[in-house]
């Protein structure tokens, strides 16, 4: 028997109206909402709202009614941003990253904590957006005068925070605490075109100093940074590869699904000089198939940038290595839909920002689109031609 729903409008003796509806909730009792309103006409519209809300979504209406974005920033976090779970390889709840998206949700909170979800509106979140391109990352201290050093906020960083929040409110439309999203109100308020696209990659001469910088305290670096250099992998699923992961003889890596960012596994080639520097890996470890190759356990940020500050590179980061290789293998002819196999691009649009040009390329360009010109004007008849 479907649950009844009944509504009216209440005037009590000191003169003020409330919108009331009676219904049976899921426990089976009965219970009532009371909101009230400035008006008959406000609240008739008060009364469909509520009534198309319980009997689309039942109870849950009742619980978004009067839930604070607080609460469900936590719900949300204790769900959905919990370490990875995995059956047979494959994530079955849970995310691979997701540390960084914690910090992302406390900043949301902070900023819309005590505001009901349901007020949340397209124009609130824009302001959000605002303030934190107009809030500076606090990066260091001066040296000199103990006062912090700020940059900058990128839009990349603030679209993260909006990717999550519109993940969150999904999450809420989904449970039936709202109707809409406020994402769903508006022009959008994501905009990748408006993010700084990373074009740099390593010239042979700037990968010679950085693998020189690599002695010493720093050796642990260059079988790490060959590997990069030479497979376009990522810094997670080098830093997870297992021995096992590895066919020396058959120099290939195979890369677990569990381990991949798309979780796909993909088999990636080897290079003579990385099968080189991982066989002398091999040789001085211990043997142990199923232990991590390169045995780090941070994510080598400052030993990395050490490297580049001893070589005199600037502007550098671990995962341009990526870009560089995948753009090395476009200009050495490996064709693009092997590439995306070996870097495990599932997206072209995805793809296509990891190809840099570099002086070569350009240069080669301009003396291939140099030549056609010249032969069209080879070919073209003289206009004298024509005469007779």
């Amino acid at each position: 028997m479907a649950r009844q729903r009944e509504g009216y409008i209440q005037k009590l003796t000191d003169g003020s109206l409330w919108a009331r509806v009676t219904y049976t909730g899921s426990d089976g009792k009965r219970h009532t909402l009371r909101r009230k309103v400035k008006n008959r006409t406000e609240g008739k519209k008060l009364l469909r709202e509520l009534i198309d809300g319980l009997d689309r979504v039942g109870d849950h209406a009742v619980e978004g009614d009067r839930m604070r974005f607080r609460d469900l920033a936590q719900r949300y976090e204790a769900e959905r941003l919990i370490e990875a779970r995995y059956h047979n390889d494959r994530k079955v709840a849970g995310l691979r990253s997701w540390k960084v998206p914690r910090v992302y949700i406390r900043v949301l909170a902070a900023y819309f904590g005590n505001q009901f979800i349901k007020s949340i509106t397209h124009a609130d979140i824009e302001r959000f957006k605002s303030h934190r391109l107009l809030t500076p990352v606090r990066c260091g201290t001066d040296a000199k005068t103990g006062e912090p050093t700020c940059r900058p906020r990128a839009i990349a960083a603030v679209n993260r925070e909006l990717e999550l929040m519109r993940a969150v409110m999904r999450y809420a439309q989904r449970q039936g605490w709202i109707y809409r999203s406020p994402f769903e109100m508006g022009s959008p308020l994501i905009s990748k075109a408006d993010e700084t696209r990373r074009e740099r990659t390593l010239s042979h001469d700037e990968e010679a100093l950085l693998l020189a910088a690599c002695a010493g305290r720093r050796a642990h670096l260059r079988p790490l940074l060959i590997a990069a250099l030479d497979t376009g992998m990522r810094r997670g699923e080098l830093l997870k590869l297992e021995w096992r992961d590895v066919d020396l003889a058959g120099a290939i890596i195979i890369v677990r699904a569990m381990n991949s960012k798309t979780a796909r596994a993909r088999i990636v080639p080897m290079t003579p000089r990385l099968r080189a520097e991982l066989g002398a890996l091999w040789q001085k470890s211990a043997l142990d198939m199923s232990a991590r190759i390169f045995g780090i356990t941070d994510t080598v940020k400052n030993s990395f940038a050490s490297a580049c500050r001893a070589a005199g590179i600037d502007g550098f980061r671990f995962h341009d290595c990526r870009h560089t290789a995948i753009t090395r293998m476009i200009a050495a002819g490996v064709p693009a839909e092997e590439v995306m196999k070996i870097s495990g691009h599932t997206q072209t649009s995805t793809f296509l920002r990891y190809l840099n040009p570099t002086g070569y390329s350009l240069n080669r360009a301009a003396e291939i689109l140099s030549s056609f010109n010249a032969d069209r004007s080879e070919s073209k008849p003289d206009a004298t031609s024509f005469i007779n």
